[in-house]
């Protein structure tokens, strides 16, 4: 096979005057006197002659010395011109022989003949050399520029290729670094059908180290890659603030501040993040631009709330006007949750109608099992847009409040590659946070890191949080804002607690809550000893408390929680004092 790799005149020595270098012609013709005449001709032009007196000779030279350019005699014996030209036009479909017919008429019906063999150009013999060396030169230029454009073929199809190969790499590791989280318990029901094969819509789920979930749907400006790249930074943000036990307010508006120093300015997220909390029956959203949350009581079946977006995509906002006001709505056991892309509603049928949001309410409306509605919805999908091509990036996820299974999602880090515990060590360390910091500052994600690295609780991490999470969270409800949790038993009871919780907690001026913290190695493991105190009035610590596995209301879980994770638990003075023992053994494990 013969190749043509062009080359810039300074490599071939051509000169820059635009002047043909020298190339090799073959000339074919069993007329030995009208050949040598015309290798004279050609040599007088500057280029290589090669020569064969018949077809046969002509098919092995073209074969061994690949010349750039063939003048072909058509009569000839053995095999002739013109099933010698075919068989050379039929040997490499990817190069370009230039074939010149030498004619010894000018009818048409011998200029047929030749055009049919594949020739490139007829000349009638004798030939003019003026005339010859236009027809040479201009099928050379042919040539060069066929080649030209066949090599940038070849390299286009290349880098198609790598370009390709990239895609789909870059799409694995997309999925394993984005798609990390627990879409896969049975109370969940979700589906990603990008438009493309990077989807601008992203949908993370992870579990809270006081079991329950964070669930995060997104949309970005845009499809393909380059709305697809935004989602990396949201996912690392998202699944280490969660581990770490930041709240949704927390976690969007570092998501916020993170999008906005990277996104141009034309590309944003729209988003709607939820916080599913077993503990308290509670559903806390924060939603910026993605259509109304839906919950459908499977009991009644029916909607029974909608929350509407109130607040604008992440990266738009600065930090100063950002919104962290989040909905906190009541979940009875059975309840569903639904969160979807503009990508349902926006579905386009071949018609060019619209899905639309009337239709999906009409779906939610049927008084279908709630079992059976996720599958309807997605079906009713697929026939409307009957076979017609997907315009837009399709997410949906249904949540169903299901209090055992959110609870047990505190276990998902067994089984996992944990840090091995430290030897024991002694240390001890306290915090006084005051008003003014409390109003804007959680502390429990630093405490829990700090006594994690110092000691190595990873095995233990959702368990000390839920403890601290337990008494930061009585200190200051209770203690310093004064909260009565009689407020969570009514319907929209924990809505309006968190709304008073918020208010009062935006202008509180005075109090202070004291956290100490000490450990000390023991013979088995080690002894981890918390103490909080607040400065307010305190509480009847003694009164009666239901059993955990008799309480499915919002309030009174708390105490209860920390006699059965705690070693100890000890209430001073009034009540706005606690201490709690933490043991643990060198397995890794409480001793509670």
């Amino acid at each position: 096979m013969a190749y043509f790799t062009p080359k810039q005149p300074e490599e071939t020595g051509a000169p820059v005057d635009g002047a043909r270098r020298a190339q090799k012609i073959l000339v074919v013709d069993d007329d030995l006197p009208s050949r040598l005449t015309l290798v004279g001709l050609i040599e007088s032009q500057g280029h290589q002659v090669l020569q064969a007196d018949d077809g046969v000779q002509a098919l092995a030279m073209f074969r061994q010395e690949t010349p750039d350019l063939i003048l072909m005699s058509g009569d000839m014996p053995h095999i002739d011109g013109y099933e010698a030209t075919r068989q050379i036009k039929a040997s490499d479909a990817e190069a370009f022989v230039p074939v010149i017919f030498l004619a010894t008429t000018s009818n048409n019906q011998e200029l047929e003949k030749c055009l049919d063999a594949g020739s490139d150009d007829v000349i009638e013999k004798p030939c003019n050399p003026v005339l010859l060396k236009a027809r040479i030169n201009a099928l050379l230029h042919i040539r060069d520029l066929y080649h030209t454009v066949q090599e940038q073929k070849n390299e286009l199809t290349a880098h198609q290729k790598r370009l390709q190969r990239e895609r789909l790499l870059a799409g694995r590791l997309f999925t394993k670094i984005v798609n990390t989280g627990t879409l896969e318990l049975p109370n969940i029901k979700s589906m990603l059908s990008p438009m493309s094969l990077f989807s601008g819509d992203i949908l993370l789920s992870a579990p809270k180290p006081s079991s329950g979930l964070h669930v995060l749907l997104g949309d970005f400006t845009g499809h393909g890659l380059a709305a697809a790249t935004g989602a990396l930074p949201v996912a690392s943000v998202f699944y280490g603030m969660t581990e770490k036990g930041y709240s949704v307010a927390e976690i969007v508006s570092e998501i916020n501040t993170k999008l906005r120093n990277i996104l141009p300015t034309d590309m944003f997220l729209a988003a709607c993040m939820i916080d599913l909390n077993p503990g308290s029956h509670t559903l806390t959203i924060w939603n910026g631009g993605i259509p109304p949350v839906i919950i459908y009581s499977g009991k009644q079946k029916r909607i029974v709330n909608r929350i509407v977006p109130r607040h604008l995509p992440l990266g738009v906002a600065g930090d100063k006007e950002f919104n962290r006001r989040v909905d906190v709505v009541d979940m009875k056991q059975g309840d569903r949750i639904y969160i979807h892309s503009d990508g349902i509603t926006e579905t386009i049928a071949p018609s060019g109608e619209m899905f639309g949001r009337e239709r999906l309410t009409k779906i939610f409306e049927s008084a279908l099992h709630p079992d059976d509605l996720y599958d309807e919805i997605r079906a009713r999908l697929q026939a409307f847009r009957a076979g017609g091509a997907q315009r837009d990036d399709v997410t949906l996820i249904e949540i169903e409040y299901h209090q055992a299974a959110l609870e047990a999602t505190v276990n998902l880090e067994h089984g996992k590659n944990i840090p091995a515990v430290l030897p024991p060590s002694s240390w001890n360390f306290s915090l006084d946070l005051g008003a003014e910091l409390l109003r804007h500052f959680d502390p429990l994600p630093m405490v829990i890191q700090a006594i994690c690295d110092m000691q190595g609780f990873h095995g233990q991490r959702q368990q000390l949080y839920t403890v601290f999470s337990e008494l930061f969270s009585n200190a200051l409800d209770h203690g310093i804002l004064n909260l009565d949790s009689q407020l969570k038993k009514t319907a929209d009871g924990f809505a309006k607690y968190y709304l008073e919780r918020e208010s009062r907690l935006a202008t509180q001026s005075k109090g202070k809550i004291t956290i100490e913290i000490s450990h000390k190695g023991t013979r088995q493991g080690g002894e981890l000893t918390v103490r909080v105190e607040d400065t307010g009035k305190g509480f009847n610590h003694e009164d009666d408390m239901l059993a955990l596995e008799k309480n499915q209301g919002n309030s009174g879980r708390g105490i209860p929680l920390l006699y059965s994770m705690c070693d100890e638990v000890k209430y001073h003075g009034s009540g706005n004092a606690v201490t709690v023992v933490f043991r643990w053994c060198e397995c890794g494990a409480s001793n509670s």
